[in-house]
This record gives C-alpha cells, structure tokens and sequence, in this order.
C-alpha cells in the first residue's frame, strides 16, 4: 500500500529545493511505497517586503503559516529551516526528524573579504554577521539585503552593494555554488545554530510520524539540539548576535560559540561528554 505524505513548505525556490531533498530521502528510504506531494504556503515573512529578516526570523514569520497547514490537516509534515524555527513550537508537533545536515559555513559573494575595497558595502541583515565581519574588516559597512538568494546574488552582480554574505548550504541546495568568493570556516565566522539543517515537523503519531522518522540523522539531531539549547537558554533570538556550532570530535561534542552584545564581542570552544555539559560550559565561559 502507498503511502501519501503531505509536506507544507515555503513557495520560495531554496525552501522548494529543500522540500524536494526531504521527498528524495523518503523515497530513498520507502521506495514507492510513499508519494510525496508539497503543500506550498505563502508565509508572512515572505509577504512582508520591508521589515527586517532578523526580526521577521524571530517572530516566526517564516514558519507559522506553514505550520498552520499542518494544524489544520492541510499538511501531514512542515519542512523549515532549522535556523527559522522559534525555540518555541505550536502544542502537538515535534522535530520528527533531522535529515543529514549540510555544509554549516557562511560564504561571501562578489569578493574574498581580503580583496574587499576600504569602506565597501557588503550585505546581510544577519547581527551575527555583522558582529563577526567587524571583527575580519573593522573598515568596512553593512546594510540589510532582502530578497530570495537569486535577487541578492543579483544586487551584488549589479553593484548595489559590493558583497554578500550568504549560507553555504542554501547556495548548494540551489546549484549556486559558482557565485561563491571565499567560504568562511569556523575561525572566521561561527554560523548560526542549525544553519544547514533542516527540520521536518508533524505530530509525534500516525502513519505520517513513523515514515518520517526513517530519515531522521541521530548525529545531526543531537548537534542540532545542543546549538538549539544554548540558543534557547540564553533567550537569544535571531536578533541577537549568536553563533553556535556542534561537530563530534572522537567520542566527545565540540561547541564552537559565539556572542557580541553589550559587553561586546566573545567566542569560546568547548569540548564535553554532553550537549548539557558544552552547553553550560560554554554559557558559563561567555558570561551569558
């Protein structure tokens, strides 16, 4: 017997591409007992053309509507990016499954940071960013970018602002790798937390949650969910200047963090037995 799983996405091309990745995976996983069909939701964040992208992220603009299909029985499942997701969800759904993360790195657009020109503009709406990139090139200014990843690689080829700085991860899931200058590693950039993954929510029973949970990645769930805690623990939002990212380094989980308020700009790496150890280890090494 088939299965139909419907999954509410995002009209937006890199929200698209990540729905179709999550239908491969179920299809690598059940074969042609699953048929996947997407649900495509105009959500809220995408409507509003003038607020900023940081605060649209953090009141959960992007998300809530596709959620809502999910709610309301349009959806069987919602497929986000991790680092759009409130710490906070609705009553009834959980994270059913973390596919395999990609790449976690912030890259830049239009120039290496380097070959940048004194003074030159380069564009994210993204405090996490803008604290970090002040760090790199102290001279140099930023201004908030709108806009899909097309539209944005398109303001830089049209002069409108010098560079980009934009998630790897988006750029490959688009095919768009080519536009990138220089990717920024961790001691350059500490990404945002679940940047590169996404998330695939539903109710926790029924025959959607089991087929889901077969595409669940262990590995990427428990880094995932340690980025999230400090997130959540800190009561830092997308507005906020906070950088996390898990790896696994032998038996142990590496954190890598990263924070720039009014006490200005810290980072700290901490190496532990838990996400619960690296986590408060690593808030403690902050100050946060």
């Amino acid at each position: 017997m088939t299965v139909e799983v419907r999954l509410a996405t995002r009209r937006s091309a890199l929200a698209l591409a990540q729905a179709r990745s999550v239908g491969r995976c179920l299809e690598q996983a059940h074969g042609d007992r699953v048929r996947v069909v997407l649900v495509e939701i105009d959500s809220t964040g995408d409507l509003d053309r003038t607020s900023p992208v940081a605060a649209l992220t953090e009141m959960g603009a992007f998300v809530r509507s596709v959620q809502a299909a999910l709610l309301d029985g349009r959806a069987d499942a919602a497929v986000h990016s991790l680092k759009d997701l409130p710490t906070g969800q609705p009553d009834g759904l959980v994270p059913i499954a973390f596919p395999e993360r990609a790449d976690p790195w912030d890259a830049i657009i239009g120039s290496t940071i380097d070959g940048l020109a004194p003074g030159a503009l380069v564009g994210t709406g993204s405090p996490r960013r803008v604290a970090q990139l002040k760090i790199l090139r102290p001279d140099l200014r930023t201004g908030e970018l709108r806009g899909n990843v097309d539209t944005r690689i398109a303001k830089v080829t049209r002069g409108e602002v010098d560079a980009a700085l934009l998630a790897v991860a988006g750029l490959q899931r688009l095919d768009l790798t080519g536009a990138i200058s220089e990717v920024l590693g961790i001691e350059a950039m500490v990404p945002a937390p679940g940047q590169g993954v996404i998330v695939v929510e539903s109710r926790p029973d029924g025959e959607a949650a089991d087929v889901l949970r077969a595409i669940d990645d262990p590995t990427t769930r428990i880094l995932a969910e340690a980025e999230r805690m400090l997130l959540f623990e800190t009561g830092a939002g997308c507005r906020s200047a906070l950088g996390a990212l898990a790896t696994i380094e032998g038996a142990s989980i590496r954190l890598d963090a990263f924070v720039d308020d009014e006490r200005g700009p810290r980072r700290t790496m901490i190496v532990g037995d838990s996400s619960n150890a690296v986590v408060a280890d690593a808030r403690k090494e902050l100050g946060l």
